[in-house]
């Protein structure tokens, strides 16, 4: 069989491209999350020995920054673990599904269902092994890029050099190969198990799509992703709930792939009678075709619905946090203001006079705390914000003067170099920045395999558009056809996409403060949608007119 998966290669090379490319790139983020890890606890060892044999305790900032280093490197190297799983899984389902006849035509020549599972694992070896092994160098120069805008960011300091070995490359090649051939042994399943006629009959239209051990994982995904929202929303503490949040994204992701034929179908009979209602025989159509093709017509929705979902989920946990924090510091300020002592004339003097000498009381505004004093100190007060004062009329008699309290001093941290900086909001800023930087390359890895994954399903169609050429449609007619399509699969992926980060970020928002509204701008949600739905476009539109550039009569023997 071995040598079989080596033609089959030689023969399909356009088919496992889109394995390659998941697997390169998912190894590459891997082996850099690694090398940042490995990084952190060489930074964070412990300290020397003196010769008298005790430890020489040093106090250093770049211990507690190497510590931090781990952590992030950890987290967000499992999420990526598991994206690349995810979507590997997802690309070589779909690689299968297109060769159902072919593999039905070897079960009726005699190869056993052992046999059809061997070969797609040994393909996917074969393909694994190179990608991997061509992804360890470009992963270490990637954990070192990282770490060079980890420290621009003010994160970690730039005495940290960057000292990765061969630990985090075997791992993330070890992982990125234990996760292919995990996904191929799971997508030829099916591929395996049915019988040749079925499998000849599926090979056009796929309908059935459940099974038990599909159900089983579904089930337990989903209910993880319920456990672990409850968990986030009433039993985290505030911001450490974001520890949770991240898995319970993917577990709803997983959840939702599982069964997103079924979601899918559910879907499209909710769009379809209103498509099939707009002028044109396009839309009508496309409306048929993904209500044939709902199971296939999943396989496009899954990698968009996985995109928008990590691409909103992470990004407003962050701004989420960000948008808490500014709402627990303004009304700290408003309490401040409503509790602070306020001077009060004694009752019963008949004589109100307006006074502006030792006696006079400045009381804030909203945002800003009442003070008394001497007329300097008023005079002073007055200076730094003559909108958030106004004179009032008392007694000419002695008031008692507020309590003055100290402000708060941001603690100062020694830096390596001898010198000093202040822990101030600039902190926050900065690990808000290298959040989005580890999110941004996560959520860049996923929409590259959602253009991957969509140019291989449209790609498999050839046949079909060479069909519908010989009965008299026009380019231009296939083309509008698939464009209402793609569209159709956007909008169906944006859905479930959306629910899977609203599950994500309201149960994080609740533990922040108790409201349900994740916070930050709209328009980072309207561009996720808008470039989701370009890219969803473009990777079905760009492969579909390539194709179509083939005589019909050629089509079906065209690679």
């Amino acid at each position: 069989m071995f040598g079989l998966a080596l033609q089959t290669l030689r023969h399909r090379k356009s088919g496992f491209v889109a394995s390659f490319l998941a697997l390169f790139l998912g190894a590459v983020i891997v082996a850099a999350c690694g090398g940042l890890m490995e990084t952190g606890i060489r930074a964070s060892a412990p300290p020397p020995r003196s010769d008298t044999g005790h430890a020489v305790v040093l106090f250093s900032p770049i211990e507690h920054e190497a510590t931090r280093l781990v952590s992030l490197s950890a987290v967000f190297g499992g999420i990526a673990a598991m994206v690349v799983v995810f979507v590997v899984g997802s690309t070589l389902a779909v690689l299968v599904q297109q060769r159902m006849r072919e593999m039905a035509l070897l079960r009726a020549v005699g190869s056993l269902p052992g046999q059809i599972r061997l070969l797609v694992v040994s393909e996917t070896l074969v393909i694994g092994a190179l990608a991997t092994a061509l992804a360890l160098a470009p992963g270490h120069y990637a954990g070192r890029l990282m770490l060079e805008r980890f420290a621009e960011g003010g994160m970690v300091s730039p005495e940290i050099p960057y000292r990765a070995g061969w630990i985090p490359l075997v791992t993330a090649a070890g992982a990125a190969l234990l996760a292919a051939v995990a996904a191929a042994w799971i997508a030829s399943r099916r591929a395996a198990l049915i019988r040749p006629a079925a499998a000849l009959a599926e090979s056009g239209l796929q309908r059935r799509w459940i099974s038990a051990p599909r159900l089983v994982f579904a089930l337990l995904c989903l209910a993880g992703g319920t456990a672990l929202a409850l968990v986030t929303a009433l039993v985290m503490p505030g911001s450490v709930a974001a520890s949770t949040a991240g898995p319970t994204a993917m577990l709803w992701a997983s959840g939702v792939a599982l069964v997103c034929p079924g979601l899918t179908g559910a879907l499209i009979a909710v769009l379809r009678p209103p498509l099939r209602l707009l002028p044109g025989p396009a839309c009508g159509l496309a409306a048929d075709n993904v209500r044939a093709r709902a199971v296939r017509t999943a396989g496009a929705v899954t990698p968009v619905m996985l995109a928008t979902g990590l691409a909103a989920g992470l990004l407003y946990l962050q701004t989420t946090t960000d948008a808490s924090a500014r709402d627990a510091a303004r009304d700290a300020r408003t309490r401040a203001a409503v509790s602070a002592p306020v001077a009060v004339a004694p009752a019963g003097l008949a004589d109100r006079t307006t006074v502006h000498g030792p006696a006079a009381v400045t009381v804030g505004t909203a945002g800003s705390a009442g003070t008394a004093g001497s007329a300097g100190a008023a005079g002073s007060a007055g200076a730094a914000d003559d909108r958030a004062e106004r004179v009032v009329t008392v007694a000419a008699a002695p008031v008692v003067a507020a309590p003055v309290v100290a402000a708060p001093v941001a603690p100062v941290m020694a830096a390596p170099g001898g010198g000093a900086r202040a822990a101030s909001s600039g902190g926050g800023s900065a690990d808000a920045w290298i959040n989005f930087l580890l999110a941004g390359t996560i959520i860049g890895y996923a929409m590259i395999s959602l253009v991957n994954t969509l140019v291989v399903a449209a790609s498999e169609r050839r046949e079909e558009f060479a069909l519908q050429r010989l009965v008299g449609a026009t380019t231009g007619q296939v083309m509008r056809m698939m464009s209402v399509e793609a569209l159709l699969v956007a909008v169906m992926g944006t859905v479930l996409g959306s629910l899977v980060a609203a599950a994500t970020l309201v149960p994080f928002r609740l533990a922040l403060d108790g409201r349900w509204l994740p916070g930050g701008p709209v328009w980072i949600y309207l561009a996720i949608v808008g470039l989701v739905t370009a890219l969803t476009v473009v990777a079905t539109l760009v492969p579909v007119r390539l194709a179509l550039r083939v005589p019909p009569a050629g089509a079906p023997a065209a690679p």
